[in-house]
């Protein structure tokens, strides 16, 4: 009779067993927003930026917010975490149809999570950055806007970081109930 045999197979039970627990301890501690967070979602004018050189990458350094939002949190109807569509009110909605080219930052409890610029699906220009597409605001049921990243789409060569979901967005929109899986 070989002792090792039941002494190897105590021994991978256990392992399974160890790493059950591990992946179960994982999924129940982990929570997936953290609706505990303070502040709201701002949409702010960049009064001053800079951006790299032959790029429109705006750059984190030297970003000067405009004194009000141009979009307050109250204006904000849902987040769509999957098209990264913006549902607004209807005066949100007017107030940014004019804002072509405008830089603008997007915060949490005025912290900036990421940058971009307003622009429409009639521009012929390419825009290596986040952009938030004011060619689908619609004046029907839904005023919204779709924040993309790089437009017309994102080339291969573009290293454009996306924090169109970060978590801490996430976190502020689901716990007032704006948030759209």
């Amino acid at each position: 009779m070989n002792i090792k045999q039941p002494i190897m197979k105590r021994k991978g039970t256990f392992l399974f067993a160890g790493i059950m627990i591990v992946i179960i301890l994982a999924f129940v501690s982990c929570e997936k927003y953290d609706l505990n967070i303070d502040g709201d979602v701002e949409i702010y004018l960049l009064d001053q930026f800079q951006s790299e050189i032959e790029s429109l990458a705006i750059l984190s350094d030297g970003l000067t917010l405009s004194t009000e939002p141009i979009i307050h949190y109250n204006e904000i109807v849902e987040y769509n975490s999957r098209t990264r569509n913006f549902s607004l009110t209807e005066s949100a909605a007017e107030r940014i149809k004019e804002e072509f080219g405008a830089a603008f930052a997007l915060t949490v409890n005025q912290e900036i999570i990421y940058t971009g610029y307003f622009w429409s699906d009639l521009s012929s220009a390419t825009v290596d950055w986040v952009v938030a597409n004011l060619t689908s605001i619609q004046g029907l049921d839904k005023y919204e806007f779709r924040v993309q990243i790089g437009y017309p789409w994102l080339f291969e060569e573009w290293s454009i970081p996306d924090n169109r979901n970060d978590r801490r967005i996430l976190s502020v929109f689901a716990r007032d109930k704006k948030l759209k899986d």
